[in-house]
């Protein structure tokens, strides 16, 4: 399985402490160069922790970056270069999922991936918070603490109230099973 990944959820889960549960769920996760640039380059020279720790998965293969080739139907899109480059790569590497944050990119990689046909699906950070917690990867109490630590940064842009709905229908979901 194939899953291609923008620089919002490597970013998030870096500052949470999430990586391991994002390779427990994909041991490897390709990136076009331009999420690289974002994620190693330009948040080395913003002194940003999670840059250092991104760039030793980097080394370690646990991401990896794939270069494009040809023109995409994603070129036209007014959204940021890694994410235009992530839906190309995702299509081109026909991808299981496409790994993105944010919502206009998410909603034209939807787009684009039913246009051509792609069977590729979009998710996010919380996403892969709650696909861990499905497939046995995260505790209840260890989903809930990361998404704790998504709300208690000021440099993570992913709604609280959000947090708050995942966190509760992952509280519905366990007293079901039980």
């Amino acid at each position: 399985m194939t899953v291609v990944a923008d620089s919002g959820p490597l970013i998030a889960l870096a500052k949470i402490g999430g990586l391991g549960t994002l390779f427990e769920l994909h041991p490897v996760v390709v990136t076009p160069r331009a999420v690289y640039e974002e994620t190693v380059r330009q948040g080395h020279y913003a002194q940003a922790a999670d840059a250092a720790l991104l760039r030793g998965e980097y080394e370690s293969g646990r991401l990896r970056v794939e270069e494009l080739r040809g023109p995409s139907p994603a070129d036209s899109l007014l959204l940021g270069r890694g994410e235009r480059e992530g839906i190309q790569l995702a299509l081109q590497q026909r991808a299981e999922w496409l790994l993105v944050d944010d919502l206009e990119a998410r909603q034209a990689a939807a787009q684009v991936f039913i246009a051509s046909g792609s069977g590729t699906r979009v998710k996010g950070t919380l996403g892969i918070i709650v696909s861990a917690y499905i497939e046995g990867f995260a505790s209840l109490e260890g989903a809930i603490g990361l998404l704790d630590a998504i709300r208690s940064r000021q440099d993570i842009w992913i709604s609280v109230d959000l947090c708050k709905q995942v966190e509760d229908t992952l509280r519905r979901a366990e007293s079901a099973a039980r």
